[in-house]
């Protein structure tokens, strides 16, 4: 299985893994699923570090680095063929990142782990990850 991670589902995993479900948890510890974090993450994450709204333990660059080791994740870049893919995703919102994600896993074929119902209304394989 290859699971691309929200940004918010990666925060809890490593902050609140309260807030994740069962199911979640066990797809995401399995080994032999293939864990993915979207180059589209960090720069969301970034952006709210850089305005304040979300404070991390150490600096992103050390963060995300030392995280991605630790789940063994694979660093998911974003190429022209998904930014393409979003230009034809209908626009139930507007947040280009959570765009960029459906894009990426569906032109990927990944399952995309989140706790955000918007997904639910875009043609994309999703594992609902809240408790």
């Amino acid at each position: 299985m290859r699971l691309l991670l929200d940004t918010q589902c990666w925060l809890w995993w490593f902050s609140q893994p309260e807030k994740l479900n069962e199911n979640a948890i066990e797809k995401i510890a399995d080994e032999t699923n293939e864990i993915w974090f979207s180059v589209a993450s960090v720069w969301e994450m970034e952006i709210k570090v850089s305005i304040g709204n979300l404070p991390l333990p150490e600096t992103i660059n050390d963060y995300v680095s030392t995280r991605m080791t630790q789940l063994a994740a694979r660093s998911l870049e974003i190429n022209a063929s998904h930014a393409l893919q979003v230009a034809t995703l209908p626009l139930h919102h507007r947040d280009p990142f959570d765009r960029m994600l459906v894009a990426q896993a569906q032109i990927e074929d990944m399952i995309l782990v989140s706790a955000d119902s918007i997904f639910n209304q875009y043609e994309v394989t999703l594992l609902w990850a809240a408790n």
